[in-house]
């Protein structure tokens, strides 16, 4: 179905959060839809997935609270013209507008696009698309649709263009030229048979229309990959349209996730740029743990801010099972805050890595279970940094990972006990090796794989399973030439007391764990620390 870039092709679903609701609240704003669903194409190669494309959001989205533009359930228009289009657009702005400034629209497109330019914008394709488009055709530009449904001064708005296109090589055409150029270079040039796409325009970006507005681009493919006819995207977002406890940006993000670790010939990556503004609003219900998360792409994990303050890191010589390379507690002081992924790096996001041949391939648990939210595991502390090198170049932003006292007192989370919940642990607390006892503490049934990295509950400063699951790679060094490197918090192999907040183990660099994963730092600019 669909090729991208990364500010521009396939899927794009463009959420404009304008002044969002608040985390943990059902919405009550009025909702509307306009779907739209193209595959019969005078031009060019009919698709034969759009129509159940459309079929499926469209109840999806009824299912969730959401009207038709024209009135009762959502339901999904099919092979619109140009006329047809542009018509149907103005008509949904018009009802936006009269539903007032709380209305929540969504607009969702599966057809064939045109990514336009290099790092440009892309176009809806009418089913008449061809030598008889005019200029008329540019309103239908993501940038065009964008600044027009905002204007209807709705409060959040999310456009969902799933499409894929083919790049060419053909220069932007100036504003007013006719389409009819492109749709002519893109059939002489087209991609990948069995594809939705065409090619790319450079436009302006998305205005807001009012300064609290934000928005959310998603696109069904990465950048320059190619995504199929085959429905895979609409199905997984369907689903998650229809998932509680999460939001707006949590339901395309874990469509991402999901879509690429769906099994199949090919490898398809969702990715989205946004601008958030405020916390996102949710289809069925929003999860009460997610307020203050936050993500800085689509490939990024979730992260949240650490605190500045001080703790009392290390372990007492009475403390049961300590180590002999654990630190006398001493008071360490963190005079600014440190965002930190909430979760382990998951399978997920590590085979976007793979995708861009920036990481090494991990045969991974994920293969058994294929739940997104597996941990990436099996790595070395080179493949950590191979990581959060991408990272850093899919975010521009600095990731690393994080010194041992940052990763302690994160995994504290504010508390002073040996375990970041108190001083004993029982198997409802974490994944370990739960045949084993702690100071008297329960046990289990050996379970010997990692769960899912939000599968307990998180700690203090809201960080999900930083003692056990995965050993989590650190920048600490185990020996003065820093051969060896440390990792922290236990894994599902390990005994308890080596979830114990001040355990640490030393692993040679290149050293490569089946039970050995990462969590991400980065440090905050001053207008995000507060």
């Amino acid at each position: 179905m669909r090729g991208v870039r990364r500010f521009a092709a396939l899927v794009a679903a463009t959420l404009l959060a304008l002044a969002a609701l608040p985390a943990g609240a059902a919405s009550k704003e009025p909702r509307l839809a306009l779907v739209i669903a193209n595959g019969s194409y005078a031009n060019f190669p009919a698709l034969g997935a759009t129509h159940s494309d459309g079929d499926r959001v469209a109840a999806a989205l009824t299912t969730t609270g959401f009207q038709d533009a024209a009135g009762g359930k959502v339901t999904a228009r099919r092979d619109l013209t140009l006329a047809q289009m542009t018509a149907a657009v103005a008509a949904f702005r018009a009802k936006l507008a009269a539903a007032g400034p709380e209305a929540f629209g969504v607009l969702y497109f599966s057809g064939h696009g045109a990514a336009l330019g290099s790092y440009g914008d892309v176009m809806l394709l009418p089913v008449d698309a061809g030598a008889g488009m005019t200029a008329e055709a540019e309103r239908l530009t993501r940038a065009a649709l964008t600044r027009g449904l905002l204007s209807s001064g709705a409060r959040n708005l999310l456009i969902v263009l799933d499409m894929c296109r083919s790049v060419v090589d053909v220069p932007p055409p100036a504003a007013g030229s006719d389409p009819a150029v492109l749709a002519t270079a893109v059939a002489g040039r087209g991609g990948t048979v069995g594809s939705k796409g065409l090619a790319r325009i450079v436009r302006d970006g998305p205005g807001a229309a009012r300064p609290d507005q934000g928005y959310l681009v998603a696109y069904s493919t990465s950048a320059d990959q190619v995504a199929f006819d085959d429905g895979v995207f609409s199905k997984v977002l369907a689903e998650e349209i229809r998932r509680p406890q999460q939001s707006i940006a949590d339901a395309l993000k874990r469509t991402s996730d999901r879509v690429a670790l769906k099994p199949g010939r090919y490898f398809q990556k969702p990715t989205f740029d946004y601008g958030l503004q405020g916390a996102p609003p949710c289809f069925v219900s929003c999860d009460g743990n997610a307020e203050g998360r936050f993500y800085d792409c689509a490939n990024c994990p979730w992260m949240r801010v650490v605190p500045a303050g001080s703790a009392m890191l290390g372990s007492p010589a009475t403390e049961a099972k300590r180590g002999g390379d654990e630190k006398a507690p001493r008071e360490v002081v963190f005079a600014r805050p440190f965002a930190m992924g909430v979760y382990e790096v998951t399978a997920a996001e590590w085979a976007a890595c793979v995708r861009d041949k920036a990481c090494r391939g991990i045969a991974g648990w994920a293969k058994e279970n294929p739940n997104p939210l597996i941990p990436a595991a099996g790595l070395s502390y080179e493949d950590a940094q191979a990581f959060v090198a991408w990272l850093s170049v899919q975010s521009g932003l600095a990731y690393r990972l994080p010194t041992e006292d940052e990763w302690e007192y994160a995994a504290r989370g504010g508390a002073g006990t040996v375990f970041p919940w108190g001083d004993a642990i029982q198997p409802s607390d974490a994944n370990y090796d739960q045949t084993e006892s702690y100071r008297g503490g329960g046990t289990a049934p050996y379970r010997g794989y990692p769960e899912a990295v939000n599968a307990y509950p998180p700690n203090g400063f809201g960080l999900y399973q930083m003692a056990g699951n995965v050993w989590e790679l650190t920048q600490g060094c185990d020996d003065a030439s820093c051969r060896a490197r440390v990792v922290r918090g236990g894994s599902f192999q390990s005994t308890p007391w080596e979830l114990r907040a001040a355990n640490r183990m030393g692993v040679g660099a290149a050293k490569r764990r089946d039970d050995a994963g990462l969590r991400v730092v980065r440090d905050l600019a001053a207008d995000e620390a507060g």
